[in-house]
């Protein structure tokens, strides 16, 4: 199969301002596309990411102002894992962190690296974990954070889901590779996709998880171009997975998946990226349409908030 990696993750916030102070200033993220949910455009739609925008790189963020708060359970995307180049790296961001009143976990160890749980103020789940052979981005390193202490990327996600085995195989099914030594016993299992990973975790005890501010939307992995989109796209549909077709999002286009437990996969083509509408320089700075809203933009325009 032709998926490659992480694409990106997609999240939900009820306070844009602070979503943006966060994620800039806090954890010194570039913000690449302002734009508005192509499926609701009266909401914001927002991507952090490298100075490049580099697939791989962005969490993004659907503003509902009128969201209640998650209730965290199972069958859920219940944490997004970052990179960062060093252990002095993320050292410095668990001092920066709780210096910022965001709560933080201890420094312990996932994957055979260094780890810390964190979550940003409206309680989303996070993580940083050390992986210093990762040099596919240009870290943006905003906020006055030290270049060498810059975010890389994300690294992956963790599931949780009630039945561990139906998550593992329909990844696997997608070209993951889970780790040895897992069987029907196991409690959670990394699968992976190149130089990323998906962590599944089981929860059979925990109500589902109720969507709201602080949670997680979707994630998604990550093809080369259309062409492999359209192979992903035969195998799902031999397997009978609901999903929505290629969609054109401008930026990519992609395929939605309902995967185990009602969790939305999608898988996203690399290009044409966020270089296609405005210049590197300048990524972020406006509010950028696809041609299809363009007739809008004025209405859009006047009835969302400024955010610099």
């Amino acid at each position: 199969m032709p998926v490659k990696g992480i694409h990106h993750v997609s999240a939900i916030t009820k306070e844009v301002l602070d979503n943006h102070d966060f994620y800039t200033q806090v954890l010194g993220m570039r913000l690449v596309k302002k734009t508005v949910n192509q499926d609701d455009t009266g909401m914001y739609h927002l991507f952090y990411a490298d100075y490049k925008g580099t697939p791989g790189t962005d969490i993004t963020f659907f503003e509902i102002s009128r969201s209640s708060k998650f209730q965290p359970g199972t069958n859920s995307i219940s944490r997004t894992v970052f990179r960062v180049p060093s252990l002095e790296a993320l050292e410095y961001f668990k001092g920066r962190l709780q210096e910022k009143g965001a709560h933080t976990g201890g420094i312990t160890e996932r994957a055979g690296r260094p780890y810390m749980n964190f979550s940003d103020l409206e309680g989303q789940r996070l993580a940083l974990i050390v992986d210093e052979d990762y040099d596919v981005s240009e870290p943006f390193a905003g906020g006055g954070i030290p270049r060498e202490y810059a975010i890389t990327g994300i690294k992956g996600v963790e599931v949780t889901v009630q039945y561990l085995k139906p998550m593992v195989l329909f990844l696997e099914m997608l070209g993951g590779e889970a780790e040895s030594g897992w069987s029907d016993e196991s409690g959670s299992v990394e699968v992976k996709f190149g130089q990323d990973s998906i962590f599944v975790a089981e929860d059979r005890s925990s109500p589902i998880e109720k969507e709201g501010y602080g949670s997680v939307h979707h994630f998604a992995l990550r093809v080369a171009d259309e062409a492999a989109l359209e192979e992903v796209l035969e195998t799902v549909n031999a397997e009978k997975w609901r999903n929505s077709g290629i969609v054109d999002r401008f930026y990519f286009k992609a395929v939605y998946i309902k995967s185990v437990g009602n969790i939305t996969v999608e898988i996203a083509t690399e290009g044409p990226g966020f270089t296609v509408d405005e210049p590197l320089e300048a990524l972020g700075e406006s509010l950028s349409l696809p041609p299809e809203l363009e007739k809008d933009r004025d209405f859009l325009e006047l009835y969302s908030q400024p955010i610099n």
